[in-house]
């Protein structure tokens, strides 16, 4: 069986290197993993004061693109990242001003919460 997951990596503060895993949502859905210090969020950051109970929220949905001959269900991964009014606002990449509104996310993009630098990875089949 295959697994597709999603994941994102911890790049600095006491979690440094600590990668975190999602399954990928089905073709057509989406998925949403909020991030903040309130027990119950899908990246659970009580160690930063500097992030909010419910900081921000990454997604990432899957949809379906045009059949080849060698490829019968191909699919794209596209995602974002949101800020959800926090105190201390959301970083993307090396932007000196927090994000405003919903920004599209590429694989491989550094983010900052609070004081936590975080990077989604690229997806993997497994």
């Amino acid at each position: 069986m295959t697994t597709k997951e999603i994941s994102i990596t911890f790049m600095s503060g006491p979690l440094d290197g600590k990668t975190m895993r999602f399954e990928q949502p089905d073709i057509g859905d989406e998925l949403i993993l909020h991030i903040g210090r309130r027990d119950g969020c899908d990246i659970h950051m009580p160690f930063d004061n500097q992030v909010s109970r419910l900081h921000a929220r990454v997604g990432c949905k899957s949809m379906m693109v045009t059949a080849t001959d060698s490829v019968t269900e191909p699919f794209i991964l596209s995602f974002w990242l949101e800020d959800l009014d926090s105190r201390n606002g959301t970083f993307v990449e090396r932007e000196r001003s927090a994000i405003k509104e919903r920004v599209s996310l590429r694989p491989g993009s550094l983010f900052r919460i609070g004081r936590t630098w975080m990077r989604l990875d690229e997806p993997m089949s497994l």
